[in-house]
């Protein structure tokens, strides 16, 4: 149900819960939670919804895919900003959303099609961009591969996951791998969209560094991907 009751400053922050707040990456609590407030205060004075905030965030990844693609070696910090601004947004949504009383599955959809678009997207793009300007280049189209495998063993395991929860007679969270305070919740969550993967990017662009970006992230999800295949394998099985 919509809430039609304007909220003021203190009320728009405290509509965070409390679980959100602890299961928060450390980054998302230190940085972005705190910049989300007067952002997202902000943007829901000017009458913004949270999907229109969730639109904002799929234009900016897809925009930022294309400059890091096309814009060559010195837009690369423009397109790592913009990315970075996608990692803020995913906050504010959620502010606008509980704010306006427009919590629900369609909103979950819509931000989780922003995120989703950013892994795939992000990999890919930078892969593309190292596949032109990286020095290090021993195969042809190497930096392609890597960034399309990055793109792939982040979101099948999502897929595959999202799945087993759904087949569970009764489905909950709590049966799946990312339960609140598991180790591979945690993990995930620092490396994930509002952890340090976009501060990550940023630095790495400034040290020109983005080989070493890419290849930690395609390691990490290329494992993750294999580990959790294999525990889903073996829970439908026993």
């Amino acid at each position: 149900m919509k809430n039609t009751s304007p909220v003021n400053y203190q009320e728009f922050k405290s509509l965070l819960g409390e679980d959100k707040r602890n299961s928060d990456p450390l980054l998302c609590k230190t940085v972005y939670r705190p910049l989300s407030f007067p952002a997202g205060w902000f943007i829901y004075k000017i009458g913004m919804t949270a999907n229109s905030v969730s639109l904002l965030s799929i234009f900016l990844a897809i925009i930022s895919s294309f400059i890091m693609i096309f814009g060559g070696a010195d837009k690369i910090m423009i397109a790592s900003i913009l990315m970075g601004l996608i990692a803020l947004f995913d906050c504010i949504d959620g502010n606008i959303a509980r704010a306006r009383g427009e919590t629900g599955p369609n909103g979950e959809w819509m931000d989780a099609l922003s995120g989703y678009l950013v892994y795939a997207l992000l990999p890919l793009s930078l892969g593309l961009h190292l596949n032109l300007h990286s020095e290090y280049q021993t195969w042809p189209a190497l930096w392609v591969f890597v960034g399309a495998l990055t793109s792939i063993a982040n979101l099948f395991p999502r897929l595959l996951h999202q799945k087993f929860i759904n087949g569970m007679i009764g489905s909950s969270s709590s049966i799946g791998l990312k339960k609140s305070g598991s180790i591979f919740s945690i993990i995930s969550g620092e490396m994930g969209l509002v952890g340090w993967m976009m501060p990550s990017l940023i630095f790495s662009s400034i040290i020109n560094k983005l080989e070493v970006y890419l290849f930690i992230y395609c390691f990490f999800y290329t494992i993750s991907a294999v580990l959790i295949t294999l525990v889903l394998i073996r829970r439908v099985c026993s």
